[in-house]
Order: structure tokens, then C-alpha cells, then sequence
């Protein structure tokens, strides 16, 4: 009978076996010791671990992978590239009667318009600077500002220069504002140095 104050009993039936497992000792062969010291000094390493295989779809999924992150690099790299930025000035914009203003345009070549910036060139570097006051942002869709009682607007028009970056100097930027310095809504047309603004153009 097993006692039931051992921690662990072991039953009747596996009582010798447990003996036997008990007294068994493991010790290693005398050699081993001089063996080992003797391929250490010999510059012997252990055997590396046998490397596991890779599951073949984990090697499909890491080559898609890699190909769409290079294919997505690729095309963001020629996106940058093939960004254009034009700056004009300097000419009145914002109905100020001075001649101080900018215009920025991005955009993709064969694209519609990006950005459109207008600026007033505080420092006189004749481009967009820190220094500079933003007087107008769009993007891609024209917008226009809100209108506060009692004021008038002024329309003003500049022909004809190469604004889009596609190199003929047809195009026009349309401004509408409340002068002396407030724009509320900026515009690119496409226009003929023969033909006036108002008639037929295309707004960008």
C-alpha cells in the first residue's frame, strides 16, 4: 500500500521501477574530458543546428513583397521627379497697386494643377521665401473664399506666360480679390497672346 503521507505517492505496481530509476547514475566516459580540451585547442567549433526549411509560401510572400515595395518606390521616385515647380514675379495679384506679388504653381506635366500659391514678396528675392506672406493656397479644385459685407471685388488678369511647365507661353493666372491685399480666388487659363482674357479661355 502506498503511504498517503509522501508528497507524491507512487503506486504499488511502478514502486521497483521508480527504485531502479532512483539509483540510476549518468556520468560521462573518462575520455571525454581530454577529447574535449583537445578539440578546443584545435580551433574546432560546435556544429552549427541544421537550418529549418522555409515553407515554399512563405517564399512566394516575400518575393510579392519585395517586388510591390520596390515597384511603390520606384513610382513615388518618379513622381518626385517628374514634380514641376514654376515661380513667377512680381506683379500686382492681390490689387495692391504695387507691383510686389507671386504666383506658384505645381503640378505632374500633362496634369492638373497641384497647387497654386500667390505671395507677396516682403524681402524682394522675386520668388516664394520664409520671409514671404501667403496671401492665397488651393489645390487641386479652384476655391473661394468667403465674402464679408460691404466689400467690392476686383478681377484682375496676366497674360500670357508659361505657368503649367508644359513650356509655350499661353497661359494666364486669374485673381479675385479685395484690394488692397485680400485674394479670394486664383485661377489658371490657358490663353493665345493674340487673343483677350475675356474671351474664350480654359480655367485650370
Amino acid at each position: 500500500m502506498t503511504d498517503p503521507r509522501e508528497p507524491n505517492p507512487v503506486p504499488d505496481e511502478l514502486r521497483e521501477l521508480d527504485a531502479a530509476l532512483r539509483s540510476a547514475r549518468f556520468e560521462p566516459r573518462a575520455s571525454f574530458g581530454p577529447e574535449l580540451l583537445g578539440r578546443i585547442r584545435h580551433g574546432e567549433l560546435p556544429a552549427a543546428p541544421a537550418p529549418r526549411p522555409v515553407p515554399r509560401w512563405a517564399v512566394v510572400c516575400g518575393v510579392a513583397a519585395a517586388l510591390a515595395l520596390t515597384t511603390a518606390s520606384a513610382a513615388w521616385i518618379w513622381h518626385q521627379r517628374a514634380y514641376v515647380t514654376i515661380d513667377r514675379c512680381c506683379f500686382d495679384l492681390d490689387g495692391g497697386t504695387t507691383g510686389d506679388d507671386g504666383v506658384v504653381v505645381r503640378r505632374h506635366p500633362g496634369e492638373a494643377v497641384n497647387q497654386i500659391i500667390v505671395y507677396e514678396d516682403l524681402d524682394h528675392s522675386h520668388s516664394l521665401t520664409p520671409a514671404d506672406v501667403i496671401r492665397f493656397v488651393r489645390g487641386p479644385n479652384p476655391i473661394v473664399r468667403a465674402l464679408l459685407p460691404d466689400q467690392s471685388l476686383a478681377t484682375t488678369w496676366h497674360c500670357c506666360a508659361d505657368y503649367d511647365g508644359d513650356g509655350p507661353d499661353d497661359d494666364g493666372v486669374m485673381v479675385v480679390g479685395v484690394p488692397p491685399d485680400r485674394v479670394m480666388m486664383v485661377a489658371l487659363y490657358e490663353q493665345t497672346k493674340e487673343a483677350a482674357p475675356k474671351d474664350a479661355f480654359l480655367l485650370r
